[in-house]
């Protein structure tokens, strides 16, 4: 169970930098048959061999190429991905980063590897990825970010969590409740047995967290404050000691 000052740090978090530089790089809409650089044959097949020895490289490779093409096939909602990626504090760019850091040549390669297979790939088809054992994962782009940010830790996850409540992407990312719901409750390998609890729960903090904007604002538009954190603390500390001790 977390302390109440990180827990106040945490009721307090905004949507800052996490994953500022990706929402730069994609944020703009690219034409429907834009054209790129491929990288050689022997990046891409130390790319995808990298994919399959390491999943949360393949994680982030996925992400990044799905919001890449989403972004050129659905203009409209270019960037919410990137943007409910850091409500969701999710770790993207890290794995790209440490891959990056070991073996830097593969760093624009890497890049050109997802900006060419998304340039070329149809907005309808599923995109193949290198999984482990040498199998390959078939990722749906919509039913990937109707089910993200679940869908970033496991790329061919079909049915939304239950938290989501019916929101769309665009309303989950416009939430700032979600900075709070997933900086008490993050994403992660969450042992199974919790996953349906740990839905519930964030459920609840989300309820809380808007309950709270509304007695002090009118509504949940913008950002938290200050007076937003103090007034759900305890409530919200409540919401998660009720979780099981594995499960917080």
């Amino acid at each position: 169970m977390r302390g109440r000052p990180l827990l106040a740090m945490a009721l307090l978090a905004v949507t800052a930098t996490a994953v500022g530089w990706l929402y730069l790089r994609t944020a703009q809409p690219q034409p429907p048959q834009a054209t790129s650089v491929a990288p050689t044959d022997e990046m891409r097949q130390r790319i995808e061999r990298r994919m399959g020895d390491d999943a949360a490289f393949r994680n982030d490779v996925a992400f990044l190429l799905v919001a890449t093409l989403r972004d050129r096939c659905r203009p409209a909602e270019a960037g919410l991905l990137a943007r409910m990626a850091n409500r969701a504090a999710l770790p993207v760019l890290g794995a790209v980063s440490a891959v990056t850091a070991e073996d830097p040549g593969l760093d624009r390669p890497i890049y050109r590897y997802i900006q060419h297979r998304a340039d070329s790939a149809r907005c309808t088809d599923p995109l193949p990825l290198a999984a482990a054992g040498g199998r390959v994962l078939h990722v749906d782009m919509e039913q990937y970010a109707r089910t993200f940010p679940d869908s970033y830790f496991d790329p061919t996850r079909s049915r939304a969590p239950r938290d989501f409540g019916g929101h769309t992407l665009r309303e989950r990312a416009s939430n700032a409740c979600n900075s709070v719901v997933y900086s008490v409750l993050p994403l992660g390998d969450a042992d199974w047995r919790c996953a349906s609890l740990r839905a519930n729960a964030r459920a609840r903090v989300c309820s809380l967290c808007e309950d709270e904007l509304r007695r002090q604002h009118g509504d949940i538009a913008g950002e938290l404050d200050m007076a937003v954190g103090q007034g759900m603390q305890e409530q919200v500390v409540a919401a998660v000691a009720a979780l099981p001790v594995d499960c917080r």
